[in-house]
């Protein structure tokens, strides 16, 4: 039967009226939705089995669904009364933990204005985050507790006014009668109703939340706000509808509305039938029953049958929790960190604190319980015993770095032979996942950013520092989008004059400079390399190696070279960009970028030229092709050798084209190869 209920939903049209109350005055109702009759989307919202599916549970996704038209919430310069009901459903995907949020919004217009994901709901950024401008009023039903916006925990409704930080905030639930509270999972995948109220006269707000079949409305609100005055926040009409966002994998979630109705000034709220609402909860089936009971009696027969191999498993497991430290880790201690206060900040290394997975372990988000600062824990997955000692003082060493596009070092843990190493948490992730997103002065910072941090590494510390495996991935945004280069698990030290004790080639496909495949040994040189290739794929907004390329475009590096050997930088930038970058900054980049990724070590700039290039206080020196393959795929040689170059960066290129990628030059390739020799 239910089956054929959710059937005839998808089909049930959305049932929409609208009706003028003294002129202004507006109310509509939909009871399902479909594409015929469907509210205005936005980003990744799209209507599936009759509701509107706000995101789906991809990462970092913005979905926002509006009243077609705007709607007058203001009459002589103050805010009329308005109501809404509405019901909606966040299924979190499975094995993931679920995030970031829904929340009925009124906003000004339909743009998203750079907003970004995870704990910004879609509806601001770090930068416009509590500016007066946004005219955004919000009440969000929020699924993750994000230390960064003062989330009061994991499962709450707040009232937001130009900002994601509550004004006033409440776990989620519903009262039956005055007396007794019950808690609601927002992210449960049941459906579940919410009122919101708003009286002119008293400037009360009311947020009211049920199951969807409950017999009528609670007499409780779940929250009460009184003497909000929301005259300077919302103007004379506006659009009002929903948002909702996803964060990085495990936080995923699918958002959906099923249901809703509003009314403004003197109109009536248009009731709802929720009687043949869809259910996106996701049931066991009967198999998975079935194997689930099987499961069950088969475990408690072995637990019977092994009670000694029991008592003995828990006196291992307790042990986790006891911290006995060798003699010489004591000579390192102000940077150790106890396993056990590791395994309780990130809730025993679980799936749902699990932020990804890379060469070398696996990274987890964790709370410190003493201070509630975010850390990121990286378990290393490699058996640490050979040389562990050696490692360690390496890692106390370089704890002591500070500088403000590094990623803070925390400290170590030791267990066994297992290694974890701890890191200050960057809450908008790592440059790779975060570029689509990114405008050009965003991306053009990070570039910048970076590049300060390795300066410091390769240069201003007591000891010289190599990281041996830059790459976007390592790249990881703060609050405030500023670059970091984080992962300094491979890194070695030597002194200013001595030479790397390092032979083994390590690295990442497509970063490594071609020199490491025959010596082994990483140098600033091999960075200034890694490096290169990150500048290119930030301007490019591609992969360093992409299979799925035709073969002359399969390697970044060879193919911006090709291109710019033609005359053709401009076809490198990254179409997602739409035009809407620097001309001279972007050729600066690419330029720069091929400059750093010089086949011949000694040709390359040292990273304190590549920060002044960056920052305008040195021009880009001519750039002549090599005569022979880039690649780190195999040096094969180039037929005849391509004497065109760049000039210095033209003052005024955002008028003159595509000057600011390529110009060609009337020297000789003997010349030009002279001259380049001698500015480096």
């Amino acid at each position: 039967m239910m089956h054929l209920l959710l059937l005839f939903s998808l089909f049930l049209p959305a049932i929409v009226a609208h009706t003028d109350v003294l002129g202004n005055d507006t109310a509509f109702v939909y009871n399902g939705f479909n594409n015929t009759a469907a509210p205005l989307l936005v980003g990744a919202a799209s209507v599936r089995s009759g509701a509107v599916h706000v995101t789906n549970h991809s990462e970092r996704l913005i979905g926002r669904t509006y009243y077609p038209q705007r709607v007058a919430v203001k009459r002589n310069g103050s805010v009329t009364s308005f109501h809404t009901s509405f019901v909606f459903a966040i299924v979190p995907h499975p094995r993931n933990g679920g995030g970031d949020g829904l929340c009925f919004v009124m906003t000004p217009d339909t743009e998203l204005h750079g907003a970004i994901a995870t704990q910004y709901l879609g509806l601001v950024n770090t930068t416009s985050d509590g500016q007066s401008y946004n005219h955004i009023f919000a009440v969000e039903f929020d699924t993750i507790q994000s230390i960064g916006v003062e989330d009061k925990d994991s499962n709450h409704v707040g009232i937001d006014l130009n900002s994601v930080k509550s004004v006033q905030a409440t776990p989620a639930g519903s009262w039956e009668g005055n007396n007794t509270f019950r808690e609601l999972s927002l992210k449960s995948g049941h459906n579940i109703r919410a009122w919101i109220d708003y009286d002119a006269a008293s400037k009360r707000l009311d947020i009211t939340l049920a199951e969807p079949r409950a017999p009528r409305k609670p007499e409780k609100p779940l929250l009460t706000r009184k003497n909000l005055d929301l005259d300077s926040i919302l103007e004379d009409e506006m659009y009002v509808g929903f948002s909702a966002s996803t964060g990085s994998s495990p936080l995923v979630e699918d958002h959906y509305v099923l249901a809703w109705s509003f009314a403004a000034g003197g109109a009536s709220l248009p009731p709802l039938d929720v009687s043949l609402l869809p259910s996106f909860y996701q049931k066991q089936n009967k198999f998975t029953r079935s194997a689930t009971f099987v499961g069950v009696v088969v475990a408690a027969v072995l637990i019977l049958l092994v009670g000694l191999g029991l008592a003995t498993f828990w006196w291992l497991k307790r042990m986790d929790f006891i911290d006995i430290p060798e003699k010489w880790e004591l000579e390192y201690w102000p940077h150790r960190f106890s396993y056990r206060r590791l395994r309780v900040a990130t809730k025993g290394f679980g799936d749902e604190r699990l932020l990804g997975c890379g060469g070398f372990g696996r990274v987890y988000r964790g709370v410190l319980p003493s201070s509630g600062e975010e850390i990121a824990v990286k378990s290393i997955t490699k058996d640490c015993s050979e040389g562990l000692k050696e490692f360690i003082s390496e890692l106390s060493s370089l704890g002591r770095l500070q500088h403000r596009n590094l990623v803070p070092l925390r400290g170590w843990c030791r267990k066994g032979k297992r290694l974890f190493i701890v890191y200050d948490y960057m809450p908008n992730g790592s440059l790779d996942k975060a570029l689509p997103g990114l405008g050009w002065e965003q991306r053009y910072r990070v570039l910048k950013g970076v590049a300060a941090g390795l300066l410091y590494l390769h240069e201003m510390w007591e000891k010289r520092v190599v990281h041996r495996d830059i790459k976007s991935s390592n790249v990881l945004l703060d609050a405030e989008l500023d670059g970091r280069l984080g992962d300094f698990g491979l890194a070695r030290l030597y002194d200013h004059d001595e030479n790397p004790a390092t032979t083994r080639v390590v690295g990442t496909l497509g970063y490594i400079a071609p020199e490491l495949l025959y010596s082994g040994k990483a140098t600033p040189a091999s960075d200034v390399y890694s490096f290169g290739v990150v500048l290119m794929e930030v301007a490019c907004g591609r992969k360093p190696v992409d299979p799925a390329r035709e073969d002359h475009e399969a390697v970044m590096v060879d193919w911006v070279w090709e291109l710019y050997g033609q005359e053709r930088l401009e076809e490198a930038v990254d179409p997602r960009l739409k035009g809407d970058y620097d001309v001279e900054e972007v050729g600066r980049v690419l330029r720069l970028g091929l400059f750093c990724c010089h086949p011949q070590a000694e040709k390359r700039l040292n990273i304190r030229h590549v920060l002044q290039i960056l920052e305008g206080e040195a021009p880009l020196p001519v750039l002549s092709m090599p005569s022979f393959n880039s690649s780190v795929l195999g040096n094969t040689p180039r037929s005849g050798f391509f004497s065109l170059a760049s000039t210095s960066d033209s003052k005024d290129s955002k008028n003159s084209g595509i000057d600011g990628f390529t110009k060609s030059s009337s020297r000789s390739p003997l010349a030009l190869e002279k001259e380049t020799s001698a500015l480096l």
